[in-house]
């Protein structure tokens, strides 16, 4: 039994360290710079060992003779590898005693050491929003030693035995150092003696429920990597604006006709230097005509160099109108969600957003869009026709986007951000 047991775990850890190792890798470029990855757990619950009469099923363990709601405690220290892998090194300890009247008296201290594999459920999927903020459903599996001391009627004996485990269990979000959980484990151990009596020479099996608190220890601004980064805070603009009074129109000036530009008078002086320059020029070209021929032909280029920056000039000027027609919002009132400089982080909310509104908005992949401004990424839900409309979906998302905001399209002043 035991070399099976330790075939079985040692293929499981393989298998997760192959690709704990490979999805760190991968995540090492966009994972955030300072996480917390180190954690210290401390555990307390109870046990079951069933006889197979138990209202669980095999759930409760499988002893033959039963010990119900035995305490356990203990304690282990996690290491993040990633924000879906870890590694936990844990301690248990507790005892097992005959809980019927009638069947033989056994009593059993034991502790146990194991390294489990965990997986965090949300990050193995990509959920990053909603409940996910706070709710992390995981998984574990592992291998470890247990040392068990039994007492009975007729004997004292000791036992150190192989034993694989498994479970499942929710951490729940308090604040970036500490978060709490529950957990169910089954433990299958090599061992017949746990519950004092050898039965038909299968191993002995016991269940645990245990909660705890989780401490973990970091950069002292941020989450652990198991939880979703904090959410960047838009600047809030005000909902209401402000309507500046008119301005008194400017009295009309009158008009006055223009006074006529006086001609201009060439003196006998100018006039005689024109002349002599016009023969010179004349001269020159019926005597030196590849010179000038050269000189029109630099012009000319100079010239057409000069037409494709004004064509390039158009061109770019043509593509900034496109750009900025594109970016522009129909008028109306809209709901902000957020404001991002990574289109990429602006996607994510956006398809979040489609996902949670399907069913309250029409036409919800058309009215949540992404507008640019300068270096910005909005996240707009709109247009709404009535400021109320607007109003009524903004309370339905303020439970987990809270930094949301109405907002009114066009602008009665300049963006700012």
């Amino acid at each position: 039994m035991k070399v099976i047991l330790q075939r079985i775990v040692s293929v499981l850890l393989i298998a997760f360290l192959l690709n704990a190792f490979g999805h760190s890798e991968l995540k090492a470029q966009t994972d955030e710079p300072e996480v917390r990855r180190l954690s210290i757990a401390l555990v307390g619950g109870v046990t079951y060992g069933s006889d197979g009469n138990s209202m669980f099923g095999p759930l409760a363990g499988n002893f033959n003779v039963p010990s119900f709601r035995q305490p356990m405690y203990g304690a282990s220290l996690q290491y993040a590898l990633s924000p879906a892998w870890a590694m936990d090194f844990g301690f248990r300890a507790g005892q097992f005693e005959n809980q019927v009247a009638g069947d033989p008296f056994f009593e059993t201290d034991y502790q146990y050491v194991s390294v489990k594999a965990v997986t965090n459920f949300n990050n193995l999927v990509g959920l990053r929003g909603g409940a996910a903020r706070v709710l992390n459903p995981y998984f574990s599996v592992g291998l470890g030693m247990l040392r068990s001391e039994v007492v009975t009627d007729v004997d004292e004996l000791q036992d150190l035995a192989l034993m694989l485990t498994g479970g499942v269990g929710l951490n729940i979000y308090l604040f970036r150092a500490a978060d709490l959980f529950v957990q169910y484990d089954y433990h299958a151990v090599g061992s017949d003696l746990l519950d004092g009596v050898s039965g038909d020479g299968g191993s002995d099996q016991f269940a645990a429920v245990t909660a705890g608190l989780r401490l973990n220890f970091g950069s002292s601004g941020a989450k652990h990597i198991s939880w979703p980064p904090s959410r960047e805070r838009p600047v809030r603009e005000p909902v209401r604006e402000e309507v500046p009074e008119p301005e008194p129109e400017p009295e009309p000036e009158p008009e006055t006709e223009p006074e006529p530009e006086p001609e201009p008078v060439l003196d006998e002086a100018t006039i005689a230097f024109y002349v002599q320059f016009a023969d010179f020029l004349g001269s020159a070209l019926v005597t030196q005509p590849e010179y000038f021929k050269e000189a029109l032909a630099r012009a000319a280029e100079r010239v057409e160099q000069r037409r494709e920056e004004m064509r390039r000039a158009e061109e770019e000027a043509r593509r900034e109108a496109e750009r900025a027609l594109r970016d522009a919002v129909d008028p109306g009132h809209y709901i902000q969600v957020f404001s991002f400089v990574s289109s990429a982080s602006a996607e994510n909310t956006r398809d979040n957003l489609i996902a949670t509104l399907r069913d309250e908005i029409s036409n919800v992949e058309e009215r949540i869009i992404i507008q640019r401004y300068e270096e910005f990424h909005r996240v707009l839900i709109g247009p709404f026709e009535r400021l109320s409309q607007a109003q009524s979906v903004l309370d339905q998302l303020s439970g987990d986007y809270e930094e949301a905001f109405l907002i009114t399209f066009p602008r009665r002043h300049q963006d700012s951000e």
